[in-house]
């Protein structure tokens, strides 16, 4: 990808989780995931939590696709980045992407490029020069699920109509969901995303079932 910057530490893998007698039932992708927090005079546009929280409730709703994030780091923004305002604010970004791993860029606001009066809570997009990149960026005025949105498309899912679908604007009071052909289309991108090496695969663990949402949520030692 050209203009990348060179790749920090990546952990991807496969996790076998396994029941508590040992017997493999399904093998779960855990994928890399790096965010850049756009910094306002020294101070970061979100906390640390708040990445978190974003995660942790986008892990709940991408599981049933057998498919983890693993939060790598989260390294600081140049100001210059806080606040985008036109297409070529986002295809900035570009040139902050880090090999290997699914990018997130958190920014302190995030202006429609075709509603110049409409701020939004995230986004996916392509940025300009750099073949086959893409990104998620998220603004810090976004609600909890929106980061499982962003990655939604990600992955290859457009926009849906069905209450309470996460890729819809449509929400009730119930926990969005993808749909069983979004979950399909996720696991296929994601098995094509490290088959080409857009995210890289580092080793193969084999877990109990009962700790993987705790290996989702830290570093794994590379070997």
């Amino acid at each position: 990808m050209g203009s990348m910057r060179a790749p920090v530490v990546v952990i991807s893998a496969i996790v076998v989780a396994t029941s508590s007698t040992g017997s493999a039932q399904e093998a779960v992708l855990l994928l890399p995931l790096s965010c850049a927090i756009a910094e306002v005079d020294g101070t970061p546009v979100v906390t640390q939590e708040w990445i978190s929280r974003q995660v942790e409730h986008a892990n709940a709703i991408f599981e049933p696709a057998r498919v983890q994030l693993s939060l790598l780091d989260s390294r600081p923004l140049d100001r210059r980045h806080a606040r985008l305002e036109d297409r070529n604010d986002r295809h900035a970004l570009g040139r902050e992407m880090v090999r290997d791993v699914i990018n997130c860029f958190v920014v302190g606001s995030l202006r429609d490029v075709d509603d110049p009066t409409v701020f939004r809570q995230g986004v996916h997009w392509r940025p300009r020069g750099i073949a086959g990149g893409h990104f998620v960026i998220v603004s810090a005025i976004a609600g909890q699920t929106v980061l499982a949105h962003e990655l939604g498309h990600f992955f290859g899912n457009g926009h849906s109509e069905t209450h309470d679908n996460i890729m819809s604007y449509n929400r009730g009071d119930n926990p969005p969901v993808f749909d069983e052909s979004q979950l399909r289309r996720i696991e296929q991108r994601a098995r094509h995303f490290i088959r080409t090496r857009e995210l890289v695969m580092r080793e193969q663990l084999v877990l109990p079932l009962a700790l993987l949402h705790g290996v989702s949520r830290r570093r794994t030692p590379q070997h």
